[in-house]
């Protein structure tokens, strides 16, 4: 009999609390310091400790910041506007170099022409010349007609002198971003440097525009591009500076 006693007395007990506390009822929030109101590095962002190539990276933009860029390092920083460059992609685009399968499609037809004896007529094909050395050739020997430099080279000393030797050549040039777009344009995947040669009778004009284009933007502005970039100073350093301007003009 007590045992069910306790039972009866436990069930009222709990129908109550059901029936009076509602668990999903609004609770005031509370916004003292330390609850609701949450710091605001509560994410650790600030704290956690990134990659090191990342910190590389940030550290060498401050850095580049800091200093008064030399003036053929600063110049690869006055990339062409994105206009001209993309029309300089547009002419590019269509004068790709061959794939693997056209290549592999060719070699067979070269080496069936042999085996019969005959001499393998194949059209020949106008396209974008690439490779640093020989871009720089067809460079040297005057045979370059428009040539792109991508402006994110790793290491820089690559193709720094290059944009003063198609000034020296009177090569038109332009500097665009960045190697993955011109390794796009000869399937492959970055690219220093490509030049044309060669167009066909169609897109003379348009090759005659960009020329003009990018000599009026680089070429004809060589010195002016090749100016020493100003150093950026950092927080500490721009006060005291300010701190100074205002204790003259006092």
């Amino acid at each position: 009999m007590p045992r069910k006693v306790r039972k009866k007395k436990a069930q009222s007990k709990n129908a109550g609390i059901a029936k009076s506390e509602n668990p999903y009822k609004s609770r005031p929030k509370n916004f003292s310091a330390g609850c609701d109101i949450l710091p605001k590095t509560h994410k650790l962002g600030r704290m956690m400790k990134w990659p090191k190539y990342i910190r590389t990276q940030r550290q060498l933009q401050v850095l580049k910041q800091r200093l008064k860029v030399p003036g053929p390092v600063a110049l690869f920083e006055r990339t062409a506007d994105k206009s001209l460059a993309t029309q300089a992609f547009d002419l590019f685009e269509k004068y790709k170099p061959f794939s693997k399968v056209e290549k592999k499609q060719r070699m067979k037809a070269i080496a069936a022409a042999k085996a019969e004896g005959k001499q393998a007529n194949l059209e020949y094909r106008e396209q974008v010349k690439f490779g640093l050395n020989h871009v720089t050739n067809l460079v040297q020997s005057g045979k370059a007609q428009l040539v792109l430099i991508a402006h994110d080279v790793e290491p820089l000393e690559l193709v720094i002198w290059l944009p003063t030797l198609c000034h020296k050549m009177n090569v038109p040039f332009g500097i665009v971003k960045g190697k993955s777009a011109l390794g796009r344009l000869v399937n492959m995947k970055t690219a220093t440097c490509v030049c044309l040669t060669k167009v066909r009778a169609q897109d003379g004009n348009t090759l005659e525009t960009l020329k003009q284009s990018f000599s009026g933007s680089f070429n004809e502005k060589f010195k002016e591009l090749r100016k020493k970039g100003a150093a950026v100073g950092g927080t500490k350093t721009q006060h005291r500076l300010d701190v100074q301007a205002k204790m003259i003009i006092e």
